[in-house]
């Protein structure tokens, strides 16, 4: 069993159809609606009740790790508003969007939709915060049987394809890696048939799953590009050419070792992560973009951040869309402090 949720004893309404729970029903759709973004079909979520967890909690377990919890008081329906005070209960942080909320008694709920107020009912909470793991954890998800599954769908629509992987000596193994990388980092993995004509061709030249990799994001640009732009603008953060340069001969495919100080790598990241931040506070999710050698290394720096911002090739930034610089990373020991003097 690869994902389960387990609620506390008081929280199986949730999934009783005979006390109208239709929390089971929701996590099908659920499914549906992750394959079609993603292309994986989602594994059956298997709900066995937890006696050890709080009153009104939940747990999100994927292959026998928690990796969430949450909170949904029986009776209680979460309330998100600009201002909260206005309502009874404690204040709580919503699981997904990290936003500041209450759960409000049930009664309470006209009340404060008149008050403009958006309210949530307690399957929706679960089942948005299911969802948003599935994501996260989607490379998790991808086993070597679903992997299968669609090589067989693809062999019946266009078995050329698969007849291609043979004669690459590719092994199921190989296409799984490439696509958990993918899954990894946020691409969707709907097109196979392109994945896998990619796949079949690069393999000819002996490239390792990395490579694979690559050569698929930049087949899968358009379609990319299109996930993080907003009415045909891509927000970016970008470097300063003359850093760009400098982070190539210390971390591009052809560097031969890491020649760049620890600490001054440490404050590159930083900055990336604080641009990030403060253009998600200007209301952008910017992608951050740079020179091809860069995309793998940087991309895998950056996965110790929370919600780092995705890093793209300039080769993948599809023709469709306008850039729109938000922020520059420059060299960190170039910023000029506020009493003038370098830091």
């Amino acid at each position: 069993v690869r994902c389960v949720y387990e609620p506390a004893a008081d929280m199986v309404d949730l999934v009783d159809p005979a006390k109208g729970g239709d929390l089971l029903d929701r996590v099908r759709a659920l499914r549906r609606k992750i394959a079609l973004e993603l292309g994986l079909v989602m594994p059956a979520v298997r709900t066995r009740d937890n006696i050890d967890l709080p009153s009104g909690s939940y747990a999100i377990l994927v292959h026998g790790v928690e990796l969430a919890q949450g909170v949904a008081p029986p009776g209680k329906t979460l309330v998100i508003a600009d201002d909260l005070t206005i309502f009874p209960g404690e204040e709580v942080v919503e699981p997904v969007f990290g936003l500041p909320a209450k759960w409000i008694p049930d009664t309470h709920r006209v009340q404060a939709e008149s008050l403009g107020a958006t309210v949530v009912d307690r399957a929706s909470v679960v089942t948005t915060h299911l969802a948003e793991i599935a994501r996260q954890n989607a490379s998790e998800l991808i086993g070597r049987q679903d992997v299968k599954n669609l090589l067989d769908m693809v062999r019946e629509s266009d078995p050329a394809v698969i007849d291609d992987l043979g004669t690459s000596d590719v092994a199921l193994p190989q296409v799984q890696r490439v696509l958990q990388q993918l899954l990894r980092e946020q691409v969707p993995i709907r097109d196979m048939v392109r994945i896998l004509e990619v796949i079949g061709e690069a393999a000819r030249a002996a490239q390792t799953p990395d490579d694979l990799v690559e050569a698929v994001r930049e087949v899968l640009a358009p379609a990319i590009t299109e996930q993080h732009a907003r009415d045909g603008e891509l927000p970016v953060l970008s470097f300063d050419p003359l850093l760009e340069r400098e982070l190539v001969a210390a971390l591009g495919a052809e560097a031969a070792s890491t020649r760049l100080d620890a600490s001054h790598l440490q404050a590159i990241l930083d900055q990336i992560r604080d641009l990030a931040l403060r253009a998600e506070g200007d209301g952008h999710q910017p992608v951050l973009i740079c020179s091809p050698p860069l995309r793998r290394t940087l991309s895998r720096m950056l996965e110790g951040y929370d919600n780092p911002p995705p890093v793209l090739s300039f080769r993948e930034i599809g023709p469709q869309v306008q850039i729109a610089t938000v922020g520059t990373v420059v060299d960190p020991s170039t910023v000029i402090d506020a009493t003038g003097g370098n830091q």
